[in-house]
């Protein structure tokens, strides 16, 4: 794979100009000139090859917040991302018009459309259908974001160039998570509704919540909008990272040094977040890994695990002790798992008044009807838990149709691997085996975060990954210069 990366060198100065352009709106005003003329060029590239243009979305997709133009809507905000994905769609409709590009088809992907329906019909007679129809068109764009995924990450060797890059970034976002807690002025007292356009903000939170059991938290979000998200998609990443590093020789130190650093530095970053749900899901992360074969337990790696814990005990403060590793935290004597319990109990009782087509897709403050003892009426609330709130909001017919469509992503890959290996293409086998974990993840990190309704575009770069390599399985194999092709 190395050398198949180093013949494509011409893509890094784009890479890096994108990733450039990604902060200059924050920039003073003669910078951003340069960086018009700079986009400029990365747009005929783009025009050139789109999938430029998605090696470019991934590589700065991490950096999202920090690229922030405006916003569409109160919750569609305009970013350096979303520009470039705009960018990439018109050139891949450009090259598939001319016949330059063929349209690739996963059967599964229509089920994405079919929700989008599903919601877009639970909206009649919603009382929130403004922010409805907001929700319809954040999802719109996930689609749309998705499809492009899939259509252009048609060879191994820009699959894994994606996911890399998309590792490289993410490892720089979650180092700034880290560094923030020693900038000046990045504290900001506690926010509530962070969802709404004037709350979302990246930085170190106050965090007030649990302020009778362990006091004020500082919560690091790096560039992401909540620290739980920080948290969720650096756990997306693990398994991806598990599998570069399996795949890569033993023999290669400075690689498998790069490896451990950055999942050093992801670790890291998901402590500073203080996410008792980002703790679970590393467990559960790695637990499958061993389960699957990506992280195999040797007594190097034992004897680096021990030493990491030690050193982790005698540093860690005991606000996270109190916070994330005590038992009482995962209890009611939480007044965040109390909410959440009751939240829950809400929206399962919204979901059996509403069974059919739910009380409207992205309508939140219908829940205060069922949970009147919540006090802070003024912020719109979620359930804490994707599948009751799609089944809340667009009823059994929505969150089948989206269940159906992550059954089959991870059948489909499960068959993948399989393929891979029996070819003896095992770093591909690998992948697959690393991207079902991250959807496993991410499907069980809803039992305590809302997805679905948000745009989520690091969860959906994994999940359009995962389709392009159940498309790649189907090709006859070919000769690639990959980093490890020992069997499973």
């Amino acid at each position: 794979m190395i050398d198949a990366l180093s013949s494509n060198r011409d893509r890094y100065p784009l890479i890096a100009v994108g990733i450039i352009i990604g902060t200059l709106p924050l920039a003073m005003r003669p910078i951003l000139m340069m960086g018009l003329c700079a986009g400029t060029l990365v747009g005929l590239s783009i025009l050139r090859n789109p999938r430029h243009g998605l090696l470019l979305v991934a590589a700065t997709i991490p950096l999202e917040t920090a690229g922030q133009i405006g916003a569409l809507t109160a919750h569609l905000p305009l970013t350096v991302p979303k520009l470039l994905t705009l960018a990439t769609l018109l050139a891949w409709l450009i090259h598939l018009a001319l016949g330059r590009m063929n349209f690739r088809h996963l059967p599964w992907m229509y089920y994405l459309p079919g929700f989008l329906a599903a919601a877009g019909a639970s909206l009649i007679g919603a009382e929130e259908t403004r922010s409805g129809l907001e929700a319809v068109l954040r999802f719109s764009n996930t689609i749309i974001f998705y499809f492009l995924i899939v259509q252009l990450l048609d060879t191994p060797v820009i699959l894994k160039t994606c996911l890399i890059l998309f590792l490289a970034t993410s490892t720089l976002a979650a180092s700034w998570s880290i560094v923030q807690r020693f900038v000046p002025g990045s504290s900001f007292a506690f926010r509530y509704g962070w969802e709404e356009q004037d709350a979302r903000r990246s930085g170190v939170e106050q965090d007030i919540v649990e302020q009778h059991m362990v006091g004020i938290v500082e919560r690091s979000s790096g560039l992401s909008p909540h620290s739980i998200l920080l948290a969720l998609n650096i756990c997306l990443l693990l398994a991806p990272l598990a599998a570069f590093m399996t795949n890569t020789r033993p023999t290669n130190t400075f690689l498998q040094c790069t490896w451990l650093a950055m999942l050093a530095v992801l670790l890291a970053a998901i402590v500073v977040t203080y996410a008792r749900t980002g703790f679970v899901i590393v467990l559960f992360c790695f637990s499958l890994m061993t389960w699957r074969g990506l992280f195999s337990l040797t007594t190097t790696k034992v004897i680096a695990i021990v030493a990491t814990l030690l050193i982790f005990i005698l540093t860690v403060p005991d606000k996270y002790i109190d916070r994330v590793l005590s038992t009482r935290a995962y209890t009611t004597q939480s007044s965040s798992v109390s909410i959440r319990i009751d939240l829950a109990k809400a929206a399962f009782a919204q979901f059996l008044d509403h069974p059919l087509l739910g009380v409207g897709y992205g309508n939140r403050y219908g829940i205060f009807d069922y949970f009147t003892s919540y006090r802070d009426k003024q912020h719109a609330v979620t359930p804490h838990n994707s599948f009751l709130q799609v089944a809340a909001q667009t009823g059994i017919i929505g969150l089948l149709i989206l269940m159906t469509f992550f059954w089959k992503t991870h059948r489909a890959l499960c068959k993948a691997a399989a393929i891979f290996a029996a070819k003896g293409q095992y770093d591909l086998a690998r992948l697959g085996i690393a991207l079902d974990i991250s959807l496993l993840a991410l499907l069980f990190s809803g039992l305590a975060i809302d997805l679905f309704d948000k745009g989520m575009a690091h969860a959906w770069l994994i999940i359009g990954t995962a389709g392009a390599l159940a498309l790649l399985a189907e090709r006859p194999a070919k000769k690639e210069s990959v980093l490890s092709m020992e069997p499973l």
